[in-house]
Formats: C-alpha cells, structure tokens, sequence
C-alpha cells in the first residue's frame, strides 16, 4: 500500500511532536537487524523495530493508565497499541519513500526537534529567573529621575493668520485686530478657562477654534515635539497662572495671543506605583540575559564557522525595494 506523502509527512512530524506520544515511543522502539536476536520481551513488531513491553506499559501510564478503569481489558490496550504501531508504520513507509529526507520535511522536524531542545535547556533554566524586593528597590533609587513627570501646562492660543508675503500694514492690521481680542478675552467670565466663543470669532485656526483655541498639555523642557509656533511655546512657558494672558506675539505666520488654562507641577511617582513594572522590566532583562548567553554557549560547543565573504556572494533573490515616491493619479484629459 502505498501512503500518501501528506499523511507521511504528517505521522512523522507526530513522531517528533514535543511531548507526543510517538516522539517518546520513537526513542524507545528496538532496532533488530537482520540476524540478531529480538528484544526478549515485545508486544509488536514493525519492520526492523520493536515497541517492548516496558515501553508501552509506560505509554499506558503516560496517557492515564494509572486512574481507575484504565486499560483494564484487551480491548482498550489494542486501540492503544494500534494507534502506536499505525504511526510508526507510517514513519517507516515514509522513510522508504524518501519522505524523510526532502528539504522541507527536514526543516519541520528540525524545527520541532530544536523547540524541544530549547524547551528542555533554556525555558527551563529561564524559569528559575527571579527579582527580588531589595533589587526592585535599588533600581527605582538608581533611575528615580527617569520616573519624574515633569511639569506640564495646558494652554490655549487665538491666531490671526498673516501671509508670508504680506507687507507691514498686514502686520500692523492683524496686530492691532488681535489687540482688540485680548482686551476681550480679559473680561471674559471666570468660570471660562479658554477663549470660548472668542475663538470662533477671531481665530483662524481650524484645528483650536471650535473647542475655546486649546491646543492641548505641553510638557516641560520638550518643545521640540510640538508643531506650534515658537512664540506660542515660548509664551507657555512664561505663563504661570491659569487664566494669565500673553502678550500679543508676532510669529512665523500670524500674530497669536496665549492663554493658560492650566498647569501641573513636576510629580515624582512612589516605588508602591512602579514596583510591578520594574519588577517585569527586570525579568524581561534577565529573560534576554538567559537567552544570550544560552545562545553564545551553544555556538561554542557545536562549533559554529561563517563565511562571511560566502554571504556577501549570495545574491537576492527578490527585486530591490521600490524608494519611488508614490505619484498623484493622472488627472483626467479635459474633454474640450
């Protein structure tokens, strides 16, 4: 009967599963060769290989033998042993076929053969990574400053827009304009921390004036990050209390005034706040730590040669990335 290579390359990945029944029973099948005597005790013969007595008892156990009921008649230990000697007849059929040797059954068993490895050699030396109290301690006190907040203020600006080209009069008409609004946004009612509807009327920025010109939280000592106008970052900083006023500031493309609708002090978290995520970052550290060092021992003891020249040599196989910007679409032809 001939089997089919799916199924054959199936079975034999099952012989090397991690913790599969067959990957166990491959290591303790019996090889006889021809003019050598059996394994005394033997249950059933495939091939040239034998499952013994002592192995299949001890796959009965693996798979719950020892709970009551178990195994108890002929008739469960026969689905047993057919579902053993099935397998491995299918291994056996694939290795005759030459299944066992094609490049890509090689590599699925390589791989399954190397997580068991890994299972049982770094997982398990990983597993007795631990952090202690004392060392999450010493490294909040180490990296404390790394764990500060730093101040923040949360502003909101109106801008009247002037263009790049305008001459002085634009300058001095959007001045005088913006003027006027700071005068208003003086009087406005307390219980307003922004610029309310004043921003609708005077700002020309979209993106603020629909909501009282917020732009939002800017941090302490990184102005960098934001896209506002430097004269607008520049003003923030100085503001100290909510509800204090800017003066009126020429920028890169407008005239802007800024308000501060509130602020927050630099805050120092507690090690109660930190401690889980030190204690994770640490392992995390540790794990990697296990992992390299796993990986540098290993290299050593196979023996592991690179020919780097070799690899430069190889050339792709896939064409090159594509660094053309993406184009616009073609306009349609005017149908004149």
């Amino acid at each position: 009967m001939k089997v089919p290579a799916k199924t054959a390359a199936l079975a034999l990945l099952g012989m090397f599963a991690a913790g599969g029944a067959c990957g166990w029973l491959g290591a303790r099948m019996m090889h006889a060769p021809a003019g050598q005597a059996a394994p005394a005790q033997w249950v059933a013969r495939i091939g040239d290989q034998y499952i013994s007595v002592d192995a299949f008892v001890d796959e009965m156990k693996r798979r719950g033998g020892d709970r009551p009921g178990q195994f108890q008649d002929m008739e469960q230990k026969r689905r047993l042993l057919d579902d053993l000697v099935y397998r491995a007849a299918l291994v056996a059929a694939a290795e005759r076929t030459g299944l066992t040797v094609q490049p890509d059954v090689r590599l699925a068993v390589d791989q399954v053969i190397s997580n068991r490895y890994v299972q049982s050699t770094l997982r398990d030396a990983q597993r007795e990574v631990s952090v202690t109290d004392d060392e999450v301690a010493k490294y909040y006190a180490e990296h404390a400053t790394d764990y500060t907040v730093p101040a923040r203020k949360r502003a909101a600006m109106l801008k009247i827009s002037v263009a790049a080209n305008a001459g002085d009069a634009a300058w001095v008409d959007a001045t005088q304009r913006m003027q006027a609004a700071r005068t208003k946004a003086a009087g406005l009612d307390a219980r307003v921390p922004h610029f309310g509807p004043l921003a609708i009327e005077v700002s020309d920025d979209d993106a603020t004036r629909y909501r009282g010109g917020v732009i939002g939280w800017i941090a302490e000592g990184s102005s960098a990050r934001y896209a506002y106008d430097r004269a607008v970052l520049d003003a923030v900083r100085e503001l100290e209390n909510p509800g204090d006023l800017s003066p009126v500031l020429r920028g890169a493309d407008g005239v802007y005034l800024v308000r501060l609708v509130e602020s927050e002090p630099r805050q120092s978290r507690t090690l109660e706040q930190l401690a889980a995520g030190i204690r994770q970052r640490l392992m995390q550290d540790r794990l990697q730590a296990a992992e390299t060092q796993f990986r540098q021992q290993l290299m050593r003891q196979v023996g592991v040669e690179v020919r780097e020249s070799a690899l430069a040599a190889i050339a792709p196989v896939g064409p090159p990335a594509n660094t053309t910007p993406p184009q616009p679409p073609a306009m349609p032809q005017d149908q004149g």
